[in-house]
């Protein structure tokens, strides 16, 4: 199979601010008019899509932008937006080709609009300037989806059902990427029904694309000194079903199924966890010590793709379950080591091409650029540590009000008319509504004719105290290190496909011991080494080690097939999944998502 690049670098915007304008020296243009700034953004797009009344009616509302520039009329929008009660869910979706990185941002704002309340919320979310899809969560009922790369072509990446279209970008004599017809032909696969449009241009060839597009253009008086505007609501075409905030059952509570609860609970949508144990995060999820990393892959295909979203979100996601209570999330950072001098060129190769900031990423070739006792490999400082799970998600869990039912095996499915029926031990549970299979030790005996392909992944985890190091990190390559400082680490690598059995084998623990040796060396070796403690697991992948995220029937859906991936990949996946569910943009590109379809193996 014919590996597939990682994409070249985006090229962040180059700017200069002439007073208190921001002036693109690429564009030979200004991001706003000089007496405008949000007053302008307000004007233009939240007014003209009458949206402060839009948020008092509907349960969402799903913006596209093109060309989100310093982000003002996302601040705007979030004004309109927390002025109403945020009883809507805010789905916001924005295209930039040449992106501020973090610093650039704040400058640039504070010298145009000084303080906002929203401002700070989007600088310190924002994500590494790579091309790509990008998921944050802004606030419990606002997302942000930033899509960097050209529009022309990662429009037709894009599943949404869109109500407001904002087209901002630099003019169109000076930039006609984001004025193409051929670009606003794609609104009709797009528009859901009644969508608007508004823009600060008049130029002719606009409102010829837009009615082409399917859209009833009109004029109005422009902001300022601009004599005129164009807006108008879509009239024509295919319009996207509209999905429903109905209540949603999940089976399995392990991290699978309780990032899918946290996340329909946090958008406002009832919800309830069916789990067969006494408690949850049992079984795979109980691991002790779970790492969130990515794997720095050569491939950049939609398994590529997928994995370093995953992980960007997945920090994100732990970061604010961190500041609520319960989770102990920690940032230690992990190194990624190469196996031979073969995969260390082809990581540098692929690692340059990215161009990523050191905060993300960077090479380390040298004992004293590690910590002291390593050598070469890539240190992802964001990369981190997870305790105390079960009670953590326990507690959330109860604090988003989502009902709890342990110790309830559920045994059999059918779909009825209208509801589902689960037999649960010696009685029988109607579910309306969505209901999400994520008990993967199970769930191809709820759906047997669908086939999963499932496999089962033992792993043992090995805990040993004694040592002369403080290491708090974590080492990856062959197995892994992680470090709990003062002495001890979980060290782990079994790795055995087929096997479910839960036994703790002492030959294991060896090797895992073993395994110090060839990380961290031997003189760290202390003179009471001890095994301390074991972990066995038994994880679910499937066999293209990609998850299952999606319907495999009217109202029925998967989120299983994580592997020992779990903790890193089950955030996202459970953004595709509840995105799916209540028709939100989806945070991911159709041909990612499309390789997540859980009848793929039809």
């Amino acid at each position: 199979m014919k590996r597939i690049p990682w994409p070249v670098s985006i090229v962040p915007a180059d700017y200069e601010i002439q007073d208190g304008v921001i002036y693109s020296r690429k564009y030979d243009d200004v991001y706003f008019q000089k007496s405008g700034g949000l007053a302008e953004k307000r004007y233009v797009f939240v007014e003209a899509n009458h949206l402060s009344e839009r948020f008092r009616h509907a349960h969402k509302i799903t913006i596209l932008e093109f060309g989100f520039g310093l982000g003002l009329n996302l601040l705007a929008t979030l004004d309109a937006h927390a002025s109403v009660g945020n009883g809507c869910v805010l789905d916001y979706v924005a295209f930039e080709k040449h992106p501020f990185d973090k610093d650039s941002l704040r400058e640039c704002l504070r010298a145009v609009i000084g303080d906002h309340a929203h401002a700070d919320v989007i600088i310190n979310n924002l994500p590494p300037v790579m091309s790509g899809f990008h998921r944050i969560r802004l606030y419990p009922k606002v997302m942000l989806t930033l899509i960097y790369g050209n529009a022309l072509s990662a429009i037709k990446e894009l599943d949404a059902s869109v109500d407001v279209f904002y087209l901002d970008g630099f003019s169109p004599q000076k930039n006609d990427e984001l004025w193409a017809a051929r670009l606003f032909s794609s609104f009709r696969r797009l528009a859901a029904e009644g969508a608007t449009f508004s823009t600060y241009s008049s130029a002719t060839e606009v409102r010829r694309a837009m009615t082409y597009a399917g859209f009833d253009v009109q004029r109005k008086q422009g902001f300022g000194k601009k004599r005129e505007m164009l807006f108008g609501t879509f009239s024509q075409g295919a319009k996207p079903i509209q999905k429903s905030f109905d209540p949603v059952t999940v089976i399995g509570g392990g991290i699978a199924g309780c990032s899918v609860a946290l996340r329909a609970s946090e958008l406002g949508v009832e919800t309830k966890v069916i789990e067969s144990g006494k408690t949850i995060m049992g079984q795979g999820s109980s691991n002790p010590l779970p790492l969130v990393r990515p794997t720095v892959s050569l491939d950049f295909g939609p398994r590529g793709q997928f994995s370093w979203y995953a992980y960007l979100y997945a920090i994100q996601f732990y970061r604010s379950l961190s500041l609520l209570q319960g989770i102990g999330w920690s940032e230690t950072g992990t190194l990624q080591v190469p196996q031979s001098d073969d995969e260390w060129e082809k990581m540098c190769d692929a690692i340059e091409g990215l161009d990523l900031s050191q905060d993300v990423l960077k090479m380390v070739d040298g004992i004293e650029d590690f910590k002291g006792f390593l050598g070469r490999g890539v240190w992802m400082p964001g990369a981190g540590q997870l305790r105390d799970c079960q009670a953590g998600f326990a507690t959330l869990l109860r604090e988003q009000s989502v009902e709890l039912a342990t110790s309830s095996l559920v045994s059999s499915l059918s779909n009825q008319d209208d509801h589902f029926e689960l037999g649960v031990a010696d009685r029988s549970i109607d579910v309306t509504g969505h209901l999400v299979l994520a008990n993967a030790q199970s769930i191809q005996q709820l759906i047997p004719d669908v086939d999963l392909k499932l496999q089962t992944i033992r792993g043992q985890s090995t805990k040993i105290s004694g040592l002369n190091l403080t290491f708090d990190s974590s080492v990856c390559g062959d197995g892994y290190v992680a470090g709990l400082g003062e002495g001890s680490v979980w060290s782990s690598g079994t790795f055995e496909v087929g096997s479910d059995s839960i036994e703790c084998r002492d030959e294991e623990n060896l090797h895992n011991m073993q395994r110090l040796d060839r990380v961290l060396g031997t003189s760290h070796r202390g003179a009471q080494e001890t095994v301390t403690e074991a972990w066995v697991g038994v994880r679910y992948a499937t066999h293209d080690r990609m998850p299952h995220v999606g319907a495999v029937a009217p109202g029925l859906y998967a989120l299983t097939g994580l592997g020992s991936k779990g903790f890193t990949w089950a955030p996202l996946s459970a953004e595709v999944l509840v995105s799916e569910l209540l028709g939100l943009s989806c945070p991911v590109e159709r041909s990612v998502k499309a390789r997540m379809n859980p009848l793929r193996f039809r």
